[in-house]
C-alpha cells in the first residue's frame, strides 16, 4: 500500500493557523469579561472621618442674622441720641433730656415721626413685660435670650400680650406721645438692655446676632 506524505509547507501553515484561532479566542474572551464587568455597579462605603471637607453637609447660616431697627417707614428719625459717656461734649449735651427742671442722661434713642409709625421688634423674641407709664406711656419688653432684652417705650397702644412669640418686624404697637424734653406726639424710646448693662443702640444695630445671642 502506497503510504501518503504531507507536503513541507503544510505543517508550518496549520501551526499558524492554531496560533492564530488560540489569540483570537483569548482576545474575545477577554473583551466579554470586561463587558460584563461594566455591568456590574458596586457600592463603595468611606468611612465619614475620611471624608474631604467638601464632601460635608454644609451648615445654613442661621436667619434673622442682623439686628433691624425698630421701625419701617421711612421718615423716622433719631431726635434724641444715646449718651454715650465715649462721646464728645457736643454730643453728650445733645443727648440731655430735660423733665422737670432736671437734666438726665438718655437711656436709649428717642425716634420721632410727624406722624403715627408702626412699632417692630427689632429680633424674634418673647414678651415678657407690659406696663403703662405716667410720663412714657405704654411700654413694652421683650426677651430675646437670657442675657438679651429690648424694651420700647412712648406707645399709645399695644399689639401684643404677655407670653406673645414675636418675630423680627412683628409688629407690637404704634408710636406715641411723650411728655418729657420738649414732647413728641409721635414718639418711641428704644432701650436696649444687654448682659445686665443698658447698652448703647447705634452700637447693638452693628452687633452680629450670632454673637449676641448664645446657641
Amino acid at each position: 500500500m502506497k503510504r501518503l506524505k504531507l507536503k513541507s509547507w503544510v505543517v508550518p501553515a496549520l501551526y499558524v493557523v492554531s496560533l492564530t484561532i488560540i489569540f483570537a479566542s483569548a482576545v474575545l474572551m477577554g473583551k466579554m469579561m470586561m463587558d460584563k464587568d461594566s455591568d456590574v455597579k458596586e457600592t463603595i462605603f468611606v468611612p465619614s472621618d475620611i471624608l474631604e471637607d467638601d464632601t460635608k453637609p454644609v451648615v445654613d447660616e442661621i436667619t434673622n442674622a442682623t439686628v433691624n431697627y425698630p421701625y419701617l417707614l421711612e421718615g423716622v428719625k433719631a431726635t434724641k441720641d444715646f449718651y454715650d459717656r465715649e462721646a464728645s461734649e457736643e454730643s453728650q449735651i445733645n443727648s440731655l433730656i430735660f423733665y422737670k427742671n432736671t437734666y438726665m442722661e438718655n437711656t436709649g434713642v428717642l425716634y420721632t415721626n410727624s406722624e403715627k409709625f408702626d412699632v417692630v421688634s427689632v429680633l424674634d423674641g418673647t414678651v415678657t413685660s407690659i406696663t403703662d407709664d405716667e410720663i412714657l406711656g405704654k411700654v413694652v419688653e421683650v426677651t430675646h435670650s437670657t442675657e438679651l432684652i429690648t424694651i420700647y417705650h412712648c406707645l399709645s397702644d399695644v399689639s401684643v400680650a404677655i407670653g406673645d412669640s414675636v418675630k423680627q418686624n412683628d409688629v407690637i404697637g404704634s408710636s406715641g406721645k411723650v411728655n418729657i424734653d420738649k414732647g413728641y406726639e409721635n414718639a418711641l424710646l428704644f432701650e436696649v438692655n444687654y448682659q445686665g448693662q443698658i447698652l448703647n443702640p447705634n452700637k447693638f444695630y452693628l452687633m452680629k446676632v450670632s454673637d449676641l445671642i448664645k446657641k
